[in-house]
């Protein structure tokens, strides 16, 4: 089954559906957990960009429903592999928690050998929270108005231009390389600490592009700081109604879309994970969330917690070959 297939029949399980209606396991309930010790979730993001307001809100509303302080600690850096070990690196006991995503999930065993750890046995996932769809920018002074412009110039002038990620092995990164790859073209990684301090680089011309995700790049669009090529999604965004998306122009079978969940540290008693995915079921039951992830053009992705490892194994399978072929560890 594609991809693209996959999430979509995830994303149709969102509020109406599965979030609003599944009852929870009669062993959900533990009285000892979480008591009054606050919760840790750590973030491998920078503050203030698209994975941060995500974790943000569900640590806000999961924390209401299950009656915990849940507390947000932004550690950036090696591709979430800070992150990774802060959580690997405490009891297995429901307190430390990651918010992880398609990076520190799929695409760091790719790029970091030897990764120090083991998506799929070293995590248990409680819940998936949204996917998002990247737009390809541009600074203005480039001149670029169109995907065109870029892959012509990009065409007369091999590695000449540069584009920003949010860190080596990003989701932000696989992006621009596979379209580079399905393009013919050629340009030059520059790796940053997060999401913001990337596309402020695009901003301040220290490097000409970038694919952000669409939540993060829509108020630079329309304060003209930045112009969207093409959304590197499926379709068109109902936001960026005049940007088309790759296949149209061209690009076909192209789709990658960042996903975001929370998970814990494997050996996570399951009366406690039942517990924590209370909390994610009242996050996708929120209107007030539902509203927040649709201005960012997110897709809630809800279900059961065995929902991310399934994606997990499933991205790692179908983008593995690709992934192999980029050799973004030798970068």
């Amino acid at each position: 089954m594609k991809r693209r297939s996959c999430l979509a029949t995830l994303a149709a399980t969102v509020v109406t559906g599965w979030a609003a209606t599944a009852p929870a396991p009669a062993w959900a309930q533990d009285a000892s957990y979480p008591g009054t010790r606050p919760i840790r979730l750590v973030v491998s993001q920078q503050a203030g960009g698209s994975s941060d307001t995500v974790a943000r809100l569900w640590a806000e509303h999961a924390g209401k429903a299950i009656n915990a302080n849940i507390v947000v600690e932004n550690k950036p850096g090696a591709g979430g592999i800070i992150a990774a070990q802060q959580v690997l690196s405490q009891p297995a006991d429901g307190y430390t928690l990651m918010f992880g995503g398609v990076s520190q999930m799929v695409l760091n065993k790719f790029v970091y050998k030897p990764l120090p750890y083991d998506p799929e046995k070293d995590f248990t996932g409680v819940g998936m929270l949204s996917t998002v769809p990247f737009v390809l920018v541009a600074n203005p002074d480039t001149g670029f108005k169109t995907l065109d412009d870029l892959v012509k110039y990009a065409k007369a002038n091999p590695n000449k231009l540069n584009f920003s990620s949010s860190g080596l092995g990003n989701s932000t990164q696989l992006a621009v390389e596979l379209l580079q790859k399905k393009l013919g073209i050629s340009m030059t990684h520059v790796p940053f600490r997060g999401e913001p301090d990337g596309l402020m680089a695009t901003i301040g011309g220290q490097t000409q592009v970038m694919a952000p995700v669409a939540g993060t790049a829509l108020p630079h669009i329309k304060n003209r700081k930045v112009v969207p090529l093409v959304v590197l999604a499926p379709s068109r965004l109902a936001d960026l109604p005049d940007v088309p998306a790759a296949n149209e122009l061209g690009v076909k079978d192209f789709d990658t879309m960042g996903w975001s969940g929370v998970v814990a540290r494997s050996g996570t008693p399951p009366a406690i994970i039942a517990k924590l995915h209370e909390g994610t079921r009242a996050f996708h039951a929120s209107p007030e969330v539902q509203a927040k992830l649709k201005a960012m053009n997110a897709i809630p992705m809800a279900g059961p917690a065995s929902q991310l490892m399934e994606v997990t194994r499933r991205d790692t399978q179908a983008w593995g070959p690709t992934l192999s072929g980029l050799n973004l560890s030798n970068q």
